[in-house]
């Protein structure tokens, strides 16, 4: 009901007044009756207005008037009158003495007024700053929704009382309220809501609309605190909140493992997946189990077959040998933890036991031998037997008890205990003498594999024999003599197999030296010769000997499955030992490398020393210098060699490269001696410092090119590529003197002026075995101008087929476009009917569900098809934002297949503008979604949401992932225009 005072809310505003007095008042009459009839009158006082007649003041007595909001305007005031219906009843406005449009409930009993106002502010039924006034200040009612005699008491009303009764039944089935569910309000509901806030968070905004309390409602069925929350929950199959929060709280991401769990008794996903992983049927199982310190099923119970309750227990039977679990704890009773040590143990101690054992039959039968007519003989030889019945087995202890008692049997015959310690000192002598004997074996042993160790460091069987060395030296202080005689069974076993016998024979007698050993210095005379290190042992001292590093971690070197060898960077790491280091020998390595793929050589400045082992590919050795240099250098050679870390390299024969190294050394003289003439026609270079190619008037380029590479190449000594600069002379011989060329190309006259000035200067300079004759710039010469028409005429054919393949892709790209177009047009004028019905189906939907107008059912569908589009206008009102426009079109209609069937998919776009009253701004959002619509079981399958900007991309991969035939729009051929 809408009642208004005067001839309406504009008209009032007009005027200024009311329209109509009288006729107000008799419209309220009722309302001002029931007003009077439930406000004793404390006071009347007139109020003047302009151009109306006077009116009463609102009463004022023993009730107090709940103000709950106020406006500026009447318009604004009685909208939000109208909003606080559903959940308080009837309202009113009531225009104020400040000229504000007051809001009230109603009133309240003044004696309960301030408890009751707290009471619904805490349960936020009214807003927070609601207020009780006594009505002095209230001039006149403007409008008010009370039906006829009504009472204007809150505490009555059965809008209000209904939505306490919500509440309160909401709270009690959650179990935060215990009280009665009456409507009325106090402490308890109070609480009850406070209590509910803590627990689910605070529902609505600032106060409790119909909406929010159909919120609560929603909870204390399913105890979910959001729609988000219910969604999330359902999407995993859970149908109430406290097992979706056990569910959580366990880890668990849907209801099917959640309640598989729970029926196997677990409670975290942690602890069921290892479960599930370890093979355990169920928790009692699976704590029993990690209690134990396992991890599997099959482990666990294996354990528990064997009587284990412990991993670790069962780890080390396993780990034991043993295969009976009583032998391995009877062991481990004994302090061992394997059945090797066990047995081993059990077998020295069943030795020791028969030992003793034969040692007292012996006594008691060379005893009773020198004396035949003992009294005792029959316990004697009852204990005799049952002795060599005990030796049969492998039982130590029963040994041992039986030997005592025949002990205690020979005790009765006098006479026999001093017997029997003489026949104990005779063998522990015998014993003593055969120990003595077997530990001067041992010794000359040892001194024999010394010997050898020291001549032969170098030897392959080497770390066998210092490791029989260091075991004998322990086994030589054993006191058993089975120990020594197995010692020594051992070290001729060991010069056997490696067939050092006669050597160990030989070192005990002097050695003659031979005419090799003679010849090659000390350093030949002290090492054994052997087939690997004869590479350099033997021979001439002048020959040069290449070898490799055949190590995995060589810089570069590599030999790949057929042999070849290779430089897998492209540069040769070499060092040299007696051979000079020259440009001439550069060239020629450069040259002989290049086939396996060296395009630089990083040539060692210094002579090899024992760090190039590792460092360096190549080590060239001339053998005299390399039998004379320090032992800290040959000696780490010979070893790497004997231990195949050094090889030959066959790859480089020396003796041709050193014909070709005295070819250039001869070219260099050659070109020197003209140089010191005066000049020589042609260009040349003379190499000097590290640095770039000085180029002295090398013009053009292109006609020098091949000769300053090859310069380039001589002076590069590592440093990488080498730059070309062309200067003048005078610059050329500053920038050699600054260390800046590394070497000088230029014509003969210029180069002799430059390399007699640099030698003036005490400059080191050497010329390069490289010369451009005149013959050959001018054979060059013609070259390079026929490579150039050859060449402009190339560029030519290639721009005209150029020109030509981009006017045909042209013409076919168009003829593919126009014919896409048509072919789009045909398709939208056959199935328009159908897209439409898929459009008009779907639109309509995300319209209301903007506007949040929707009925329940079409905005939980469309939630749970896109749930970030439903996240997102969920946040709108929280974030101050509100819908005012949504469009939606079509993007894409056809036909995809799922599980083998066509169905129906349709895809659009839909833009919504919002605004922001506080910001005071607008905004525009660009969606697009995609859906499979299977009418034959009306399901909506495998959606699609996205924003505009990616969506073209995510909708093409949707498409194709679904084979979507379109019926909608029509694609070119893919065709590439340069």
């Amino acid at each position: 009901m809408r009642t208004m005072v005067g001839a309406g809310l504009a008209a009032w505003l007009l005027t200024g007044a009311l329209a109509s007095p009288a006729k107000a008042e008799g419209n309220f009459a009722g309302f001002i009756g029931a007003v009077l009839r439930e406000m004793a009158t404390e006071g009347e006082r007139p109020v003047p207005r302009r151009n109306a007649a006077p009116a009463r003041r609102a009463p004022v007595s023993d009730k107090r008037w709940l103000v709950i909001a106020s406006r500026e305007g009447p318009e604004e005031a009685v909208a939000l009158a109208e909003s606080f219906g559903p959940t308080l009843g009837p309202t009113l406005v009531m225009l104020s003495r400040n000229g504000r449009y007051a809001v009230l409930a109603g009133t309240l009993a003044k004696d309960r007024a301030k408890i009751n106002l707290e009471t619904l502010k805490a349960i936020r039924l009214i807003p927070q700053d609601s207020f009780l006034s006594d009505g002095r200040n209230l001039e006149r009612v403007v409008w008010h929704s009370f039906p006829e005699n009504s009472s204007l008491d809150l505490m009555t009303r059965p809008a209000y009382r209904q939505s306490v009764r919500r509440l309160q039944a909401s709270f009690h089935r959650l179990g935060l309220y215990d009280g009665p569910v009456d409507g009325l309000i106090g402490v308890s509901t109070a609480d009850a809501f406070a209590r509910f806030e803590t627990r689910f968070g605070t529902p609505g905004g600032e106060r409790l609309d119909d909406y929010a309390l159909a919120r609560i409602e929603e909870t204390a069925v399913d105890g979910f605190g959001s729609p988000t929350e219910r969604m999330a929950a359902q999407a995993g199959g859970f149908a109430d909140a406290a097992s979706f929060g056990e569910a959580r709280a366990g880890g668990f991401p849907s209801a099917s493992s959640f309640n598989e769990a729970r029926a196997m008794g677990f409670r975290t996903r942690q602890d069921f997946d290892d479960a599930v992983a370890g093979g355990f049927r169920s928790s009692d199982e699976f704590v029993r189990a990690r209690a134990g310190g396992f991890q599997s099923a099959s482990a666990f119970s294996e354990a528990r077959r064997e009587g284990f309750d412990t991993a670790r227990e069962f780890k080390a039977f396993r780990a034991s040998g043993f295969r009976d679990a009583s032998a391995f704890r009877e062991a481990a009773r004994a302090g061992f933890g394997d059945e090797a040590s066990w047995r081993a143990a059990r077998a020295k101690a069943l030795k020791d036991a028969r030992e003793t054992a034969d040692a007292r039959l012996s006594d008691a039968d060379a005893f009773l031998r020198l004396n035949p007519g003992s009294a005792n003989l029959l316990s004697i030889a009852k204990a005799a037997a049952e002795l060599k019945a005990a030796s049969g087995t492998s039982d130590p202890d029963a040994v041992t008890a039986a030997t005592a008692r025949l002990g205690d049997a020979l005790a009765a015959e006098g006479g026999f205990a001093a017997f029997a310690a003489q026949r104990a000192a005779e063998r522990e002598a015998a014993e003593n003498l055969r120990r003595d004997e077997l530990r001067t074996v041992l010794e000359r042993d040892r001194a024999g594999l010394s010997a050898w160790v020291a001549a032969h460091l170098t030897a392959p069987a080497l770390p066998d024999v210092v490791a029989e060395l260091d075991r004998l030296g322990r086994d030589r202080e054993s006191p058993e003599i089975a120990t020594l005689d197995e010692a020594h069974r051992r070290v001729g076993a060991l010069l056997r197999e490696k067939g050092l016998e006669a050597q160990v024979e030989l070192l005990q007698r002097p050695a003659a030296v031979s005419p090799q050993a003679e010849a090659g210095g000390a350093l030949a005379k002290a090492v054994v010769r052997t087939p690997l290190n004869a590479v350099l042992l033997e021979g001439g001292r002048e020959e040069v000997v290449v070898l490799y590093n055949a190590d995995p971690r060589a810089p570069s070197l590599s030999r790949n499955l057929r042999g070849d060898f290779s430089f897998r960077t492209g540069t040769a790491a070499l060092c040299t030992l007696g051979v000079e280091r020259t440009a001439a020998l550069r060239g020629a390595l450069e040259a002989a490398l290049a086939p396996s793929g060296a395009q630089t050589l990083d040539l060692a400045e210094a002579d090899c020393a024992s760090r190039d082992l590792a460092e360096r590919d190549l080590l060239i050795l001339e053998r005299g210098r390399f039998l004379d240099a320090p032992t800290a250098f040959a000696v780490p050679v010979l070893e790497a060699l004997e231990a195949g870390r050094l090889r030959p390299y066959p790859a480089l024969a020396f003796a041709e490269l050193r014909g070709r190294v005295e070819a250039d050394e001869a070219l260099a003289g050659e070109i020197e001696r003209d140089l010191q003439g005066g000049g020589r026609a042609g260009f040349g270079a003379v190499l000097a410092r590290r640095g770039a190619v000085c180029a002295v008037e090398a013009e053009p380029p292109a006609l020098h090119e091949p000769t300053l590479r090859e310069v380039a190449r001589l002076a590069h000594r590592g440093a990488g590529e080498l730059p070309i600069r062309p200067m003048s002379a005078e610059d050329a011989f500053q920038a050699a003197r600054r260390g800046e060329c590394g070497a000088i190309y230029a014509e003969g006259p210029t180069l002799a002026s430059v390399r007699e000035a640099l030698l003036r200067e005490n400059e080191t300079v050497a010329v390069a075995p490289v010369w451009l004759a005149p013959k050959a710039i001018e054979e060059r010469r013609a070259t390079l101008a026929q490579e150039e028409d050859a060449r402009r005429a190339s560029a030519e054919a290639r721009r005209l087929a150029a020109d030509a393949e981009r006017a045909d892709a042209e013409r076919t790209r168009q003829r593919l476009a126009e014919g896409a177009e048509a072919r789009e047009r045909e398709l939208r004028a056959r199935h328009a009917t159908e897209a439409a019905t898929l459009l008009n189906r779907f639109a309509p939907l995300i319209e209301h569900f903007v506007r949040g107008d929707g009925l329940p059912a079409d905005r939980n569908r469309l939630a749970a098809l896109f749930p970030q589009f439903a996240a997102w206008r969920d946040g709108l009102s929280a974030d101050a934002w509100e819908p005012i426009e949504t469009k939606s079109t079509l993007v894409d209609y056809g036909m995809a297949r799922w599980q083998g069937r066509a169905v129906e998919a349709v895809a659009l776009e839909t833009r919504v503008r919002t605004q922001s009253r506080e910001r005071g701004a607008y905004a525009d959002h660009c969606f697009r979604f995609a859906v499979v619509a299977d009418a034959e079981f009306s399901m909506d399958r495998d959606p699609l949401e996205t924003d505009c900007d990616a969506g073209e991309e995510d909708l093409g991969k949707w498409a194709l992932g679904h084979e979507l035939a379109s019926r909608w729009r029509a694609r070119a051929e893919a065709s590439a225009t340069p």
